[in-house]
């Protein structure tokens, strides 16, 4: 039986040890030092903590599997902060509800950030997030329901593509956000192309949308712009760029100008 939301806190001395972490520097000397925050927070022990995480959300995070939730655990102000702050300011710009598209969900760390935001900006939020790895999911379903946010997030079991369909699916179990499609997996998933799993969910527009699924970016965004003409694009866009060499040439194709480079993301806006 999973033991509820709390059971699995970080001692106070981990907790200082994380409030002491949150305020290092994005330096290189402050991201040496958060490797040595992380151990002594018990980040390399093995086990998950309950924390609450973007101010008003609740997770429970396992920073020995998974890079994402790892840094978010000893320094989310090291976690694509510029691909945040970005999407914080497009949500704080609009009024009425938001909604969010998430492909390739993970632990649901930015849908909870989006939602956090949204609430922060005083606007109905709803979101789609889309995830086929069996143990990601389970996370993601925890991470919704201790945050109270099922009844704004509709999960979907899948992996995104052009056309429906069926792939193998392989697992990296020292990074659980590098598991992909690949041409041989431990597990079949079903391919689903995005429209369709939008119109699903009963949406009628996406305001923002991430996609992070390791190389399979451009077929998934090739079958959203195909198969729903302007319906479901979204006005700004976070992706993964680096396994996509040609995903720049395809969203300036679709009229998305990039505002932002990371080492690893693009950010886009369209309209």
């Amino acid at each position: 039986m999973t033991p509820p939301f709390g059971a699995l806190a970080p001692s106070p001395f981990q907790e200082r040890v994380r409030a002491r972490a949150a305020r290092l520097p994005d330096t290189p000397v402050g991201r040496r030092a958060a490797s040595l925050y992380l151990r002594a927070a018990g980040g390399k022990s093995g086990r998950a903590f309950d924390v609450t995480i973007f101010e008003t959300e609740r997770a429970r995070l396992h920073p020995y599997d998974n890079i994402s939730e790892k840094r978010v655990f000893i320094t989310s102000q090291f976690w694509e902060a510029e691909e945040r702050a970005a999407l914080a300011a497009f949500i704080a710009q609009g009024a009425g509800p938001f909604r969010f598209l998430d492909v390739g969900a993970n632990a649901g760390l930015y849908t909870l950030f989006a939602r956090s935001a949204a609430r922060a900006a005083k606007r109905p939020f709803s979101a789609i997030a889309v995830e086929p790895a069996s143990e990601m999911l389970a996370r993601l379903r925890f991470n919704l329901a201790a945050s109270g946010a099922e009844r704004d997030v509709e999960v979907f079991e899948c992996a995104a593509g052009a056309s429906e369909g069926g792939g193998a699916f392989r697992t990296d179990e020292r990074n659980r956000g590098e598991s992909r499609l690949a041409a041989e997996g431990e597990r079949k998933v079903r391919i689903r192309p995005l429209a369709a799993v939008i119109e699903e969910a009963g949406f009628s527009s996406i305001d923002a949308m991430k996609i992070d699924i390791e190389g399979s970016e451009e077929a998934a965004l090739k079958g959203l712009f195909a198969g729903a003409g302007e319906r479901f694009r979204p006005r700004l866009l976070i992706a993964e760029l680096s396994h996509s060499g040609p995903l720049t040439a395809l969203l300036g194709a679709e009229g998305y100008r990039e505002t932002i480079r990371t080492r690893r993301n693009g950010v886009y806006e369209r309209g």
